[in-house]
């Protein structure tokens, strides 16, 4: 499982950095944070950096779009029902996919409920027909889940037939989530997630789960493809208000927070201060595999407030621990990946409750709501689908 880059607002630079750290790596664009005019001069910045390219075209809500969207010369002028409208689109991304170099194509579709299914099915089906007839790239279709579909199971198992019968090479899935929560409380929910997820990817297409957090790490048990994270939490959790309207929401964000992987969780940078204060700072130190240039300042002695690090700083540490986190998960057979998972799991339990002894919490960033609900619903498709990931593990 890779870690995938979800640009969003201020990540251009920050996505180049990274990948000049690490060598490679994956670049999801977002049309609301990049000017069309200025694709082609960043594409061949990410492409000489040996990186891979990928256009999201977020036509979520074709009729209720943030402005940014509609500057884009594909945005639909008409209905999407509209044969002409669609192919419109499709010739615009062609050309757009064509002149920035992306490694694969990612289908348009609108947002998904039980209403509009059929509707989007044909608005995938339409652009597999098209693309397949025109370019040699890979194709994934986006999958769009409104949150209430995906806690439909019955709903879900409808609909898998159609969906993997596609003709594509794999599937971009953004899941909204339940009440609009970072942390996901809901069982229900992630119980019907990973049901989706364990299905297509047994019909042997490849998964990128979008706009995912550190609690997606659990579809590292489905052998999932990639998750594709970023800086603020619009990026790590699909947020709807940011596709539909205009807002400079991610730039009125105070608060800087600290990602300790060993508990799952963030917690606020001044959390640390008092740690130092208190004597237990060493608790915040990330195991040796996890430590990167973009946190060790906060533990090189000084007062944690004192030292370089910022927002940008939290937003680097959060995507290196996650890269790691993801490598950590990629094991060679299923039940070893279930095995590492569980583990992680339990590490997280112990650092939390150690913590909250301490009288430290993360708030609405604590993990510890998303452990027995990330349980619940791993030990359920272990029941369901474990059998079949064990024998197909190596094909997946």
């Amino acid at each position: 499982m890779e870690l995938y880059l979800q640009m969003g607002y201020g990540m251009q630079k920050m996505s180049k950095e990274l990948l000049a750290q690490w060598g490679s790596g994956h670049v999801i664009i977002s049309p609301v944070n990049i000017k069309q005019q200025s694709l082609e001069k960043y594409s061949k910045e990410i492409h000489s950096l040996n990186g891979a390219l990928y256009f999201d075209p977020q036509l979520f809500y074709p009729h209720n779009a943030n402005t940014k969207l509609k500057e884009y010369d594909y945005w639909p002028q008409g209905s999407l029902s509209q044969t002409s409208t669609l192919s419109s689109i499709h010739y615009e991304l062609l050309d757009l996919n064509t002149k920035i170099g992306t490694d694969a194509i990612i289908l348009p579709s609108s947002r998904m409920d039980e209403t509009s299914f059929y509707k989007v099915l044909k608005q995938l089906t339409d652009g597999s027909n098209f693309f397949r007839s025109r370019t040699q790239k890979k194709l994934f279709a986006t999958l769009c889940i409104a949150s209430e579909t995906i806690r439909n199971q019955e709903f879900i198992e409808n609909i898998l037939d159609p969906v993997t019968k596609l003709d594509v090479d794999g599937f971009y899935l953004i899941a909204q989530p339940s009440n609009g929560e970072y942390i996901n409380t809901d069982a229900l929910w992630e119980m019907g997630f990973l049901k989706l997820v364990a299905c297509l990817k047994l019909s042997h297409k490849k998964v990128i789960v979008g706009y995912a957090n550190h609690q997606t790490l659990v579809a590292s048990i489905l052998k999932v493809d990639g998750i594709a994270s970023g800086n603020y939490m619009n990026t790590r959790s699909f947020s709807p208000e940011k596709f539909q309207s205009y807002s400079d929401d991610d730039t009125k964000r105070k608060s800087t927070w600290y990602y300790l992987p060993e508990a799952m969780s963030e917690y606020k940078a001044t959390i640390l201060d008092i740690a130092k204060q208190r004597g237990f700072l060493g608790e915040f130190i990330p195991q040796v595999a996890l430590k990167n240039n973009y946190s060790s300042m906060l533990f090189s002695g000084a007062m944690p407030s004192s030292t370089s690090y910022k927002e940008t700083e939290s937003f680097m540490h959060y995507l290196c621990c996650i890269k790691k986190q993801c490598e950590t998960l990629t094991q060679k057979s299923y039940q070893d990946t279930f095995n590492a998972y569980d583990f992680m799991l339990n590490i997280a339990e112990r650092k939390i409750k150690t913590l909250k002894l301490k009288g430290v919490r993360g708030q609405n960033r604590d993990f510890e709501p998303g452990i027995d609900v990330n349980r619940v619903a791993m030990f359920a498709i272990n029941e369901d689908y474990g059998f079949k990931l064990r024998l197909e593990w190596d094909n997946l």
